[in-house]
């Protein structure tokens, strides 16, 4: 998957989509939420853990389906659809 690094921030993938892939496995993560206690530092906006941070969500997702994801639950399904919609802009 798509692991955070000792700073919070987003790290390189892991092998593990890959590998579940090559074990004819489809990967759907759950779940992707936009408030800043479930974002890695690096994606959260200033204010609280329960601040909502829309635009980390999306780049969060996108790190995901960058990684080679099947699909992804999330609590959000607007922000789910903009992070496929606007993904590579």
């Amino acid at each position: 998957m798509v692991p955070r690094d000792a700073q919070g921030a987003l790290a390189a993938p892991t092998p593990v989509v890959r590998q579940a892939h090559a074990a004819g496995l489809f990967v759907h993560p759950y779940t992707f939420r936009p408030e800043n206690s479930f974002l890695p530092k690096a994606l959260q906006t200033g204010g609280d853990e329960a601040t909502r941070s829309p635009s980390g969500m999306e780049r969060e997702v996108q790190a995901f389906i960058a990684a080679g994801i099947d699909g992804f639950f999330t609590d959000d399904p607007a922000l789910g659809r903009r992070a496929v919609d606007t993904r590579g802009r």
